[in-house]
């Protein structure tokens, strides 16, 4: 499975930036945007969770697409690209990025584009290619020019659409190679025994329980929430949720101040908007080589699993209580 861009398998290399000043701008202004590619892995995240549409249909995977449905994601990216960013429309494409007009295009599968005739026979124009992988979470997005040059010889499509060669793909200006995509939880849980627990519960208050029972110390997002529930209101799940667990001494940090403090001081990944994270805790006595926080005047650590279940404390309202 792709993690990222191969290595260059010609001597063609991306434009320098007196060689096409154009293409440049638009990478800078990108980079601008979203130097570490945190919001265009959100906007492809949300893409992928609306396209599945979890909290109505129970699905989570790809392959539980429809053909129509797959062919639908590519203008999802473009549409989640354009509000997380403003983009202003194109002129005869999609977007018009630092005065340049430039075609947004996805892919599931690496240097697969399929770029229309549009896009060379009128001159060379500026494709933002996007590529994303649910299985390997991983994603990547680069600039190239569209030149006869960079692309296979046509094929029988009626539509005359054409995918790069080796030439074009070693021309693509990379903006992001390997960048980590928020993880597809149902998707990446490897015990079947677990997943059974939570697709096939028999109601969606105890699938969201068993979902934060069985994933303790892993972040899970708003969207998995949803797929496990399947019901409109996912906050009101996982204040359920908490209330069902703390018996078990399971607590749910949410993504509101102060839990991302409290999560942190226990080591466990950082909640952030949308995501939760859960961890069954114990009382920390002196001597304990655990990390620690504060809850209800008293101190906490992630519980060892030789550790006698101790009822979780109550968790201290966040900053804005909707999770």
């Amino acid at each position: 499975m792709a993690y990222g861009p191969k290595p260059f398998v010609t001597d063609a290399r991306p434009p320098t930036r007196d060689e096409d000043p154009e293409l440049w701008a638009v990478r800078d202004a990108l980079v601008d945007l979203d130097p570490d590619g945190v919001r265009t892995g959100y906007a492809i995240r949300e893409a992928l969770d609306q396209i599945y549409d979890g909290q109505r249909t129970g699905r989570w995977d790809y392959t539980q697409l429809l053909k129509t449905e797959k062919t639908h994601m590519g203008t999802l990216v473009e549409i989640w690209l354009q509000r997380e960013f403003c983009f202003e429309d194109g002129i005869d494409l999609d977007y018009l990025i630092a005065g340049v007009d430039v075609d947004c295009k996805w892919s599931l599968n690496l240097y697969e584009w399929e770029i229309p005739i549009e896009m060379y026979r009128y001159g060379a124009k500026v494709a933002l290619v996007v590529w994303g992988n649910d299985y390997t979470a991983r994603w990547a997005a680069g600039l190239i020019r569209i030149s006869e040059a960079d692309l296979r010889e046509k094929g029988k499509q009626r539509d005359g659409k054409r995918k790069l060669n080796d030439h074009g793909r070693d021309r693509i200006l990379w903006l992001h190679r390997e960048a980590e995509l928020v993880k597809n939880t149902l998707l990446h849980i490897p015990n079947p025994a677990k997943l059974d627990s939570i697709v096939y519960a028999d109601s969606g208050q105890t699938a969201v329980n068993n979902l934060f029972r069985e994933l303790t110390g892993e972040l899970v997002n708003r969207a998995t929430v949803l797929t496990a529930a399947q019901q409109v209101d996912s906050a009101k799940r996982v204040r359920d949720a908490r209330k069902h667990l703390r018996p078990d001494g399971i607590v749910i940090f949410g993504h509101y101040n102060p839990h991302p403090r409290m999560a942190a001081e226990l080591h466990l990944p950082i909640p952030t908007l949308g995501r939760f994270v859960s961890t069954r805790v114990a009382p920390w006595r002196t001597g304990d080589p655990e990390p620690y926080t504060e809850i209800q005047g008293n101190r906490w650590r992630r519980a060892r699993t030789s550790d006698a279940i101790t009822p979780a404390p109550l968790l201290p309202r966040q900053s804005r209580e909707q999770s």
